[in-house]
């Protein structure tokens, strides 16, 4: 065999073993193994933070902690749904105030509302998961999330629907807002 053929040969070897070796590693994330990171993220004061007064809705898709992998990358996400007799300003004043204080601070939305939208605020911790504070529609908690909403207010009165969620990545470290 010449001395190209060798080199020829060699090559081929060397990056069948490179390729082969890094094939067996995943660039992507799994849940395996995330239940401690999940049962902390679970526990996290902001997600028990509501404006006085306000009930939780128990049961349905957003009753606790989970790890989610459907899109090839797995995060943490855990929830609470509160339902309100008061307006969505009111929610959304309420934690402006407490979760700043609790240390987690705003983050800008970019861009308007989208027409038919609700308003979502998302606060930041420096070393803490992200909070995310939106509404939702009775037609959305049955529909999205199995969760009665219970019955309709009664008059003019204002009923809020509350989704206050934390998202972490699967080793429990914050994920930033956007």
């Amino acid at each position: 065999m010449n001395m190209t053929g060798v080199r020829l040969l060699l090559a081929t070897v060397l990056a069948a073993a490179a390729l082969s070796g890094c094939s067996h590693l995943s660039p992507f994330t799994t849940c395996e193994g995330t239940g401690p990171q999940v049962a902390a993220l679970d526990q996290s004061p902001a997600l028990d933070l509501h404006p006085p007064g306000a009930r939780p809705l128990h049961g349905g898709a957003t009753d606790g902690a989970t790890c989610t992998d459907d899109s090839g990358d797995a995060w943490l996400s855990a929830d609470r749904l509160y339902v309100y007799d008061g307006s969505a300003a009111d929610v959304l004043a309420y934690y402006a105030r407490e979760l700043p204080a609790a240390g987690w601070h705003p983050v800008r939305r970019s861009g308007p509302v989208p027409a038919g939208g609700t308003p979502v605020s998302c606060f930041e911790s420096p070393d803490r998961p992200s909070v995310v504070v939106t509404f939702e529609s009775p037609a959305d908690l049955r529909e999205f999330y199995q969760v009665d909403p219970g019955p309709e207010p009664a008059g003019s009165a204002p009923r809020t629907w509350v989704h206050v969620y934390t998202e972490a990545s699967t080793d429990g470290s914050r994920m930033d807002c956007y």
